[in-house]
């Protein structure tokens, strides 16, 4: 740990547990929570943009593909990609886990000039309305 227990233990041994996607410090003698760990200090491998990005499963791409078939950005059918419609690096500043982030709702199929121009940007409401209007159709 990094500091003695502020439940009053006083002892400075922990143990880490994982709850959810989060490593959890507690104290080894009253087992409460102390603080929530970074990866890097348990030694597990930070969440990064490329990370969140290869959580996209091959069957899911497909899927994705198949759903959208066209970029929902432009309607080109030329060399579509799975794209994040919340960014992933804003998901991830914003708390969001990588299931959050590569979740179907949150996948679209783009072109590869529509996807590269979105980068930190959320799509425009002018594309999410009707995208999401012919999603909640299709259920």
């Amino acid at each position: 740990m990094r500091a003695p227990c502020r439940f009053g233990c006083q002892t400075s041994d922990g143990y880490i547990r994982t709850a959810g996607a989060q490593d959890v410090v507690r104290c080894a003698c009253c087992h409460r929570a102390q603080y929530n760990a970074s990866r890097v200090e348990t030694g597990r491998t930070p969440r990064s943009v490329t990370t969140v990005r290869n959580g996209i499963r091959p069957s899911q791409r497909a899927r994705i593909l198949m759903r959208d078939g066209r970029c929902v950005m432009c309607g080109s059918r030329e060399l579509l990609q799975v794209g994040h419609l919340v960014p992933v690096a804003g998901g991830l500043a914003a708390g969001l886990t990588e299931a959050e982030l590569n979740d179907d709702e949150n996948l679209a199929a783009m072109c590869p000039e529509c996807n590269a121009g979105l980068g930190e940007l959320p799509p425009p409401l002018w594309i999410t309305v009707p995208l999401l209007r012919m999603r909640l159709r299709a259920r």
